[in-house]
């Protein structure tokens, strides 16, 4: 599920969510972790190293040989359509042509709003269809169009590719239940339970673990609420609605139970029952523009997660950089920690969830393996995340602020060096000489880039025909469970079905 969020105010706008579906309707570790993954690096003569996980070192210990096709050495020109940071993209296109000097990139940004596709698709329309772009939200658009080229053969030909998030190939993501790969995660938010140490503090209530489960979660939310003191339990961007199927099935890949090839909805119907008493029992902060949310902060329209009277923000991972790590909140004396999404106590699921936006390679491009090897570059490559934390470090935006507190995502790749590079914006306790933040946050930080990288998307961008599903068929359910006092579980069977069928319908209508 695509969401662009911009702190225009303190208030964060649900309908800047481009893809805002049931949630918001209103393992195995990284390199560097004591596992035993195994990582392969791409070097600069195109060859790549594999390091084990315990080589604390780095040093080569062996080499795999790519079954990637070799590159062109003929003089062509590929284009890139993105809604990503536009500096940056700029940045990459140009170390991506040093490396490749017989290669043009012309890169074409566009803002992630509802015109991307319709300007995508007026491109190709007008013969100007690019190489390779990012996909913006709802996969249908793009499957249905024909935009994306079947991108299998290299994807399972680069070594590379198995060192990066692992959910990624355990779930086939871009494979949209057909044998064919059309699209994969170019970028990665995961989901961040924020837990207001200062709130916490106040209320004499231990923080709980790291580790935690869900009904850790559900005990800490109430234990936090005090409506004497005017604090509530929970906010939330991303609803407990989604995070339940998956925190409570090992099986599931998706929002309502998806394991990939079909719908399962009994976790789906607890996880709402559970929403639907905590917010009525107060437990959520007052929503948005309403009477209630006046009477408590003095403005019909703030946003429950500025006022330090929450105990857990649940949101997306860009909010921490461009918002809770500014000065201005600072200042508020709040203290937001991240927490991965819980899972059910001994359900035996790993997996977490999280933004991932995803792109491919065009189904018109004349150079497919030029057009996957700039895709990686821009997206999940270790290489071309090298010059990603370059530029983090040395572009600013026209307004001067600098890039990396623009959304900038967490590596897709496992590459113990980037993940380095990306940790060094963070708190970290583990720091050679850390400061009394990083002690104080730092452990939060460290464990939560442990857990996250076992993340699953939301469904728009990985199942065909769910955005169809939620418009025609679910819309309303979730206030006929908390407003009319209705049980999910009735619902639960009829809903299965409806959307087993969306996802076959959709399916047909690409040909599969």
């Amino acid at each position: 599920m695509r969401k662009m969020k911009k702190f225009i105010s303190l208030f964060v706008a649900t309908a800047m969510c481009v893809g805002m579906l049931s949630g918001c309707a209103a393992s195995s570790g990284k390199k560097g972790d004591g596992n035993d993954a195994t990582q392969v690096t791409e070097t600069t003569d195109g060859t790549n190293s594999t390091d084990e996980a315990d080589n604390k070192d780095g040093d080569t210990t062996d080499t795999v040989a790519s079954a990637l096709p070799d590159m062109t050495t003929e003089d062509i020109t590929l284009t890139y359509v993105h809604f990503d940071n536009e500096p940056l993209v700029q940045y990459l296109a140009e170390k991506f042509m040093e490396k490749y000097p017989n290669i043009k990139v012309e890169v074409q940004y566009y803002p992630a709003d509802g015109e991307y596709n319709n300007t995508l698709l007026n491109m190709v329309n007008n013969g100007e269809t690019p190489d390779c772009m990012m996909i913006l939200g709802n996969c249908d658009f793009a499957l249905s169009n024909q935009l994306l080229g079947d991108m299998a053969e290299y994807w399972e030909a680069d070594p590379e590719n198995q060192n990066i998030l692992p959910t990624i190939n355990e779930a086939k993501m871009g494979y949209y239940g057909t044998d064919k790969k059309y699209g994969t995660p170019m970028k990665f938010f995961p989901d961040a339970i924020y837990a207001d140490m200062a709130v916490f503090e106040k209320m004499n209530v231990e923080m709980p673990p790291t580790d935690w489960n869900w009904d850790e979660m559900i005990n800490a939310i109430k234990a936090v609420t005090s409506p004497s003191d005017g604090i509530y339990g929970f906010n939330q961007f991303h609803s407990l609605v989604t995070y339940y199927p998956v925190a409570a099935d090992p099986n599931c890949i998706g929002e309502f139970g998806w394991d990939g090839t079909s719908f399962h909805m009994e976790n789906w119907a607890k996880g709402v029952n559970q929403w639907a008493e905590l917010v009525n029992g107060k437990y959520h902060a007052p929503f948005f523009d309403t009477d209630e949310n006046e009477a408590w902060t003095g403005d019909r329209t703030a946003w429950a997660g500025s006022t330090g009277k929450i105990g857990f923000q649940m949101d997306a991972w860009w909010t921490y950089l461009n918002l809770f790590d500014t000065d201005e909140w600072k200042q508020k004396g709040i203290e937001f920690v991240p927490y991965t999404t819980p899972v059910v106590e001994g359900s035996g699921s790993k997996n977490v969830f999280g933004v991932l936006d995803f792109g491919g390679i065009s189904s018109g491009t004349e150079h497919p393996r030029e057009a996957y090897e700039l895709l990686k570059w821009m997206g999940w490559g270790a290489e071309g995340w090298t010059h990603k934390l370059e530029g983090y470090k040395t572009i600013t935006a026209a307004d001067g602020t600098p890039i990396y507190k623009q959304s900038m995502p967490l590596p897709i790749t496992l590459d113990e060096t980037v993940w380095a590079g990306i940790k060094e914006y963070y708190p970290s306790a583990t720091k050679e000489n850390p400061t009394e933040a990083d002690l104080k946050y730092g452990p939060y930080f460290d464990d939560f880039f442990k857990k996250c990288i076992n993340v699953i998307p939301f469904g728009d961008t990985q199942i065909p025909g769910f955005v169809n599903f939620i418009a025609e068929a679910y819309a309303g359910i979730e206030d006929s469970v908390r407003i009319d006092g209705k049980n999910a579980a009735d619902y639960a069977s009829e809903l299965e079905q409806k959307a087993n069928q969306y996802n076959q319908d959709a399916l047909a209508e690409i040909g599969q």
